[in-house]
Parts: structure tokens; sequence; C-alpha cells
């Protein structure tokens, strides 16, 4: 992986306003600032970008003080194939919860395209498959951390190896030990379980003769209690046929008592009916008797109103005479009111002083029309007599009119009420005559046809109570049967009870005979997988032994030591003009004459041989220096992965300015091992020792960078 530009916001101690840093105009290049400026955050903003790994315990320690979110843009290369990483994280508040993002690109003829994965965590597969490296390959191999480069010189040689193991990711070695010795654990316990259930297999089996036995005298058994059943089933037989003879004439007895049940109901319905027929033709005679008493009854009170209606007739002629005399008299006055308004009319005519005759015209003069009006006057008196006269006898008429009006009315109704009395009557006497007639004949059949009906049920009667008392006598019989055949009902089925005890407890015995063989294929079964178990144990436990630290680990870091050596004295070569050179032991022998597993860093130099520790600081960290680069390539190597980015962030302090020039030529000399060289450190001396310069410095509004 070459980094080709790297793009800050609110990261650490960068905000918004920093300029993208680009690696493209460089091969090696220092970066340089005072303590806490900023310097290793451009290290943590790549790693975190590529693999969301930093120094920081959590990512929102990340984000610049006061901000609440952030993001990295990283472009790099892998071979000929240009990538960009865009991370981004908010950090979680009261009303919005921690959002991080990841997208991966990768570059085309058209620009970049997306080719993140569903998810954060498939983009960070994507991105390891293209790296061919995880966050602790990189920090081990082209990051050298502030102090790193002395973890494995430092420690003890004994540990020395479980440092170098780490290194070079042989953990993995470890996992697969502990899988085998787990997997050799479990087939230990199912050696154990399979060994328990054969143990208890065969305690069941030991039981096997036992049951076989049982199994035989069970079927002997069943066999004897068969002929038993069979000799018990016939006298049974014999036993309830006898029953079911005496219940089939039980039966008779009771179907024939209740037909003498019936017939005596029968006899006493039939009693009721010819009394009825009796009581009718009673009554039809008595009907038949004063028929003719009642119709000449009502023959003479018909006569009766007929003479009524005669005198209703003239009542009505009466009225009608007395309603003409009104009428006439009603039209005199009319008439008579009509000529006393004309005579009216005249005598006011007269009075108002003309000499003319009304009638004729003829001239009257004073005398005249005084003779006239007084003519006039007089038979307008005679007529006002006449026309109260009349008024008189109208009124004297009306109220006849009316006293024969009520007399009419009142006759009519009791005429009218009498008739229909005496047509009711009639009516109901000729259809009491009429049923009489039509139904004496068949009252008096239905009576012969009772008694000769009651006469012959009597006789099936007596025949029926003689064959009652017959049967009776048969039956007395069948409560001592109903004993006898309880008494062999109940031994056969106890007979049947033990039969089927025995049967049942074949049954069990076959199934657990059946249930032996079942236990006998187990046990093949589990011997043989018991077998194919301790095989299996045997294989993890070897496995488990190989990949342990005396097996393949071993193997590994004794083919890697030879790798280290060569590499580190080739570094250590230029750095010292070929003064000092190193060699890796991994055993010594002891006082005892024994040999240990040891990891022993011996230096020689023109004074001699000597261990590590016997060195000064400057020379000690050219040894540090010498073999951290070795160990990142060789482990670069076994990740599969090109080692194309140096990243030293180490401090200088411990060297003279000798031991720094050496040094800054030793980097120079790898340069061309390398296509990008970083080196980070805030000693000044040391600013222009590199052709390239990133200038970190720490504002008030946060750290920024500039390149020259």
């Amino acid at each position: 992986m070459v980094p080709i530009k790297l793009a800050l916001k609110n990261f650490m101690c960068y905000r918004d306003n920093v300029p993208p840093l680009y690696f493209e105009g460089f091969h090696v290049a220092c970066l340089c600032g005072d303590n806490g400026h900023g310097k290793s955050a451009l290290l943590d903003a790549i790693t975190w970008a590529l693999w969301g790994e930093a120094r920081a315990k959590s990512d929102d320690d990340l984000i610049y003080l006061g901000q609440s979110e952030m993001e990295v843009e990283l472009e790099f290369s892998v071979g000929p194939n240009r990538y960009r990483v865009l991370r981004k994280r908010t950090k979680a508040g009261l009303r919005r919860t921690s959002q991080p993002s990841l997208h991966l690109f990768v570059a085309g003829t058209e620009g970049f395209t997306d080719i993140s994965g569903n998810s954060i965590r498939e983009t960070e597969q994507k991105i390891i498959d293209i790296l061919r490296m995880d966050y602790d390959t990189f920090i081990n191999s082209a990051l050298l951390l502030q102090g790193r480069a002395s973890e494995f010189s430092m420690k003890k040689p004994g540990e020395r190896k479980e440092v170098l193991a780490n290194i070079l990711g042989l953990s993995l070695y470890d996992k697969l030990e502990k899988l085998a010795k787990d997997y050799s654990k479990e087939r230990e316990i199912l050696q154990q379980r399979l060994s328990a259930d054969i143990a208890r297999i065969e305690q069941e089996l030991s039981q096997k003769p036992n049951y076989e036995a049982e199994l035989q005298g069970a079927q002997a058994a069943i066999s004897m209690l068969g002929t038993e059943v069979e000799k018990q089933e016939s006298a049974l037989t014999a036993l309830r046929q006898s029953r079911e003879s005496l219940k089939f004439k039980d039966e008779q007895c009771r179907e024939i008592g209740m037909r003498i049940e019936q017939a005596e109901r029968q006899l006493q319905h039939l009693n009721i009916v010819a009394e009825g027929h009796r009581s009718k033709i009673e009554r039809y005679d008595n009907i038949l008797s004063r028929y003719q008493e009642e119709f000449a009854s009502i023959k003479m009170r018909s006569d009766d109103l007929a003479r009524q209606e005669q005198d209703l007739g003239k009542r009505r002629e009466d009225e009608k005479e007395i309603s003409n005399q009104s009428n006439l008299l009603r039209s005199n006055n009319a008439q008579l009111k009509k000529e006393m308004e004309e005579l009216k009319d005249k005598i006011d005519l007269l009075g108002k002083g003309d000499a003319e005759c009304p009638l004729c015209g003829t001239e009257l003069g004073v005398e005249g029309r005084k003779r006239t009006m007084a003519n006039y006057e007089t038979q307008g008196r005679e007529k006002g007599d006449a026309f109260r006269t009349n008024h008189s006898r109208i009124q004297q008429k009306e109220e006849e009119l009316k006293v024969t009006r009520q007399e009419i009315s009142k006759l009519d109704a009791t005429i009218t009420s009498e008739r229909t009395r005496l047509e009711r009557q009639a009516g109901a006497l000729e259809k009491e005559r009429t049923e009489a007639d039509r139904s004496l004949p068949q009252e008096k059949e239905g009576l012969e046809r009772a008694q000769k009906t009651v006469e012959d049920l009597r006789k099936a009667l007596q025949e029926d109570i003689e064959k009652k008392k017959t049967i009776l006598s048969e039956i007395e019989a069948l409560p001592r049967l109903e004993r006898e055949l309880g008494d062999a009902e109940r031994a056969h089925r106890e007979l049947r009870e033990r039969e089927r005890r025995y049967r049942d407890r074949l049954v069990e015995v076959q199934a657990i005979l059946r249930r032996f063989a079942q236990l006998e294929t187990e046990r093949e079964a589990d011997i043989k997988e018991l077998r194919s178990i301790a095989e299996e144990k045997s294989i993890y436990d070897e496995l488990a032994t190989a990949f342990g630290k005396r097996g393949t680990q071993a193997l590994i870091i004794e083919k890697a030591l030879p790798e280290i050596e060569e590499e580190a004295n080739r570094l250590l070569g230029r750095m010292t003009d070929n003064r000092m050179h190193l060699k890796i032991e991994s055993q010594r022998d002891t006082k005892k004459g024994d040999t240990i597993e040891t990891l022993d860093i011996k230096i020689a130099d023109e004074l001699g041989t000597r261990n590590y520790e016997m060195f000064s600081g400057g020379e000690s960290f050219r040894v540090n220096f010498a073999l951290r680069i070795a160990l990142s390539k060789l482990l670069a190597r076994r990740a599969g992965a090109p080692l194309p980015t140096l990243i030293i962030d180490e401090g200088f302090g411990t060297q003279d300015s000798a031991g720094r020039e050496k040094l800054v030529e030793a980097i120079n000399s790898i340069q061309d091992d390398f296509e990008k060289i970083l080196v980070i450190t805030h000693i000044e001396e040391l600013k222009d020792a590199f052709p390239v310069r990133i200038d970190v410095i720490k504002t008030e509004e946060g750290s920024t960078f500039s390149l020259s």
C-alpha cells in the first residue's frame, strides 16, 4: 500500500481547515514538529481510514474537541490499481445515535466507482483483501511506532521467542493448538461416555438368559390356558342359548302383558264409545218427538207477526198522508208570502205619490190612489191571516209526523227482531231434525259395532291371560340360569385375564429381547465408534503437539532466524561501516550440560562478541532499528503482501551526531527497497537531513502542516 492523498476533517487535533497531504511528490520525507503537535495523528488517520483502528480507546475520542463529526479520506495504490477510502463518524447526542460510515472506491477510466460492501464489516474485509494485511500486520511491518523498535531486543532471552511469535503472527498456531486440545478433550469425554454406555449395555445383556426362559414359560402357559378357555366357551355357549330361549319367552310374556293392558284400555274405551252412542240416540229421539210441537209454536208466532206487518203498513200510509198535507201547506205559504211581498211593493210605489195604476198605468188621482192602497192593504191582511193559519197547521202536522214515525220505527224494530229470532229458531230446529234423521241410523249402527268389538276383544283377552300363565310357569327357571351363567362368565373372565396377563408379559419379554438385539447392535456400533474416536483423539493429540511452541512454531522461528540475521546484518553493516554484526542463537548449553530453548542476541564488533544488553543506547538503537526493519520485511513476505511503504515513528534522541548521521545514511541506503519512506521526528538537526520535509505546527484553530 502506497499512500497518495490524505484529507482530514475534525480528526484528533486537526480541524476542517487542513489542506490535503499529497504523497506523490516525494520518495523519502521527514515528518517533523514539536511533541504533541499532531505528527503521529496523521498515522492514526491512515490506520483509522483503512482499518478503523487508532491509539484512542473509542472512535468518539478521535473527534476534535467540541465537534460532533469527523471524516478521513485516503487515496492509495496497490500495484497498478488506485483506491479511495472515505470513513466518517458522527458522535452520539441527545437526539441522535452514533452514525459511522465507510465507502471504498476504485479508480477507472471514467473516475472512481463505489465498490463498498453491504455493511462496514464487509467493506473493511474488502480493504484487508486488497492490502493483504490487517492492522496488526501493518503496525508490525510498515509502521515502526514509538517505543516498539526495542520491543523485541529489550526482552529477556526467554521472552524474545514469545515476542517474535507475536510479531510473526504465530498466535494462530496457539489457537490451533488450543482447538486441537479442545477436540481431544471432547473425544476423551466421548470415550468415557461410550465406555460407560458399553458397560451399561453389558450389564443389561447379562439378564438375557432369564428373559429367554421366561418367554418359553409364558408361551407354554398361554397354550394350556387356551385349551381351558375353549372348554369354558363351549359351556358358556350352551348356557347363553338356554338363557336366550327363556329371555325370548320372557319377552313374549311382557308382550302378552302389554296386549292385555292394551285390551283392557280398549274395552274401557269401547264402553265409553257405546255409552256415547246410547246418549246420542236418546237425544236424537227427543229432538224428533218435540219437533212438531215446537214447529207449530213457531208458525203461530209467525202469523201474529204478519198481522203486525199489516198494521205497520197502515201506519206508513198515515205517515205519507200527513207528510203530503204538511208539504201542501208549506207550498201555499210560499205563494202567500210571494203575493204579500208584491202587495207591499205596490203600496210602497203608491206611497211615493204616483197617480198611475201599477197594473194598467191608468191615471188614478188622489182618491183613486187611496182606494187602491186601502184595497191592497186589506188583501195583505187577509193573506197574512191565511199565512199564519197555515203555519200553525204545519207545526201541528210536523208533531203528528214525528209521533207517527217514532211508532213506525219501534214497531219495525220489534217485527224485525222477532222475525230474525223465529227464523233462527226455525233454522236450528230444522237443523236438529235433519241431523237427527241423518245421524240416528249411524249411531245405532256404531253402537252395534262397539258391542260386537267388545265381545271379540273379551274373548281374545281371555286367551292371552291363559297363555301368559303358561309362559310364567316356564320362565321361573330364568333367575337360576342367570346365576349359573354369571358364575361361568366370571370364571371365564378370570381365565381370560390370566391369559391376557401372560400374553402382555409375553409381549413385554419379546420387546425386551428385541431391545437386547438393539443393544447388541448398539454395543457393536459403540465399540466401533470408540475405536474411531480413539484414533481421532490420537490425531488431535499429535496436532496439539505439532501446533505447540515446540512444534511448528519452533520450526517457523528456526527458519525465520537466518532471514532476520541476514537482513539485520545488511542494515547494521550500512549503519556501522560493517563494524558491527549480530547473531541470534535459539539454544544454549547450561552449566549442567543440558540444552535449553532461548533467543540470545550476540553482537560482535572490534572489541569482540557480547550480549545485546552490554551495548550503549546509541549502539543498541541501531541494533534495534536493524532488527525491526528485518522483522518488518519478514512479516510482509509471510503475509504475501509487498512492503512498499515504511513509516518510522521512533525517537532519535539516544543517538549522538555521528550515530544520527549513520542512521540517516542507513535510511537512505534502504530507500530503494521501498516506494515511500516517512520518518517522524522532533529533533531540529534532522529536519534538513531528508530531501522533503513536512512541518506540523499547532495553532489556536488546530494543527496544520506544510510541505517543503
